[in-house]
């Protein structure tokens, strides 16, 4: 099981929407979470942060929760599978058939296209890197030549290198690499468009600041969600409530560390 510290509002649209939101990575709380990158890359990667940490984290809960929230947990590979077949879909294709936590719609849309490699084992989950030199480990997995072009080692790894201030979340996270694309309208077909995703039509950075991925529903309906330390009967009546109506095998625990933290 892996772990996420979030309000119970947030917990509400998730049962609600079945889908778990990935934000932009220069949305982030971490203002630094994009130096060292390249200025167009800054926009591509879309992350959903969580612990593998079975330990109650006392700095997530207050971070993320206020001390008045919950921590959900489910399986890593909580998301829909979808089987993709190789083959060109209007000039992109895979060069192998995967299974994918998104459908060929869901990766292929009127506006980005997903190139993440699902067909690798970290091709969509991977586990933060924590050190001092975490801008010089960026800039080891790039170059650029004299035209400005940029050639990757390896594009998932670019997002998870964080400074060593930040170990304290023992963070992995889902990610999804989005290319923004030239707009539809302007041209004949979805293969033209596919053409010119690199032409100078194409966006510097992408529009959206969060793509949300569906979750498999029989996955959902297993959830546990734990209360903060400091919780509430109201906190309690409301998750159970949602739980309830949205997951009816879910469970609520309570915190390890109630009656242990103070109020202020």
């Amino acid at each position: 099981m892996i772990h996420h510290y979030t309000s119970i509002q947030s917990l509400a649209l998730i049962l609600e929407s079945k889908k778990i939101r990935f934000t932009r990575i220069d949305c982030l709380d971490d203002v630094k979470e994009t130096e060292g990158l390249p200025d167009s890359f800054k926009s591509f990667a879309f992350v959903s942060c969580w612990t593998e940490d079975e330990k109650e984290n006392i700095s997530l809960w207050s971070l993320y929760t206020q001390m008045k929230g919950v921590r959900i947990s489910l399986p890593k590979d909580m998301f829909k599978r979808h089987y993709i077949k190789a083959c060109d879909y209007g000039n992109w294709g895979y060069g192998l058939d995967i299974i994918s936590p998104l459908s060929l719609d869901e990766i292929r849309t009127d506006n980005y296209l997903i190139s993440n490699p699902f067909w690798l084992e970290d091709g969509f989950y991977k586990k933060i890197i924590y050190s001092d030199t975490y801008i010089e480990n960026r800039k080891e997995l790039y170059t650029e030549n004299s035209n400005g072009d940029i050639f990757y080692k390896k594009k998932q790894n670019l997002f998870i290198h964080k400074d060593s201030i930040w170990e304290f979340q023992k963070e992995s996270r889902f990610y999804l690499i989005a290319y923004p694309l030239p707009p539809l309208n302007i041209f004949e077909d979805r293969k033209t468009q596919m053409l010119n995703m690199n032409h100078f039509l194409t966006p510097k950075e992408n529009t959206m600041t969060f793509i949300d991925v569906n979750i498999n529903e029989n996955i959902l309906d297993n959830i546990i969600v734990r209360l903060s330390p400091n919780f509430t009967g109201a906190d309690k009546i409301i998750v159970e409530s949602l739980l309830k109506r949205y997951a009816l095998n879910g469970i609520v625990e309570f915190s390890d560390l109630k009656d242990t933290i103070r109020s202020k």
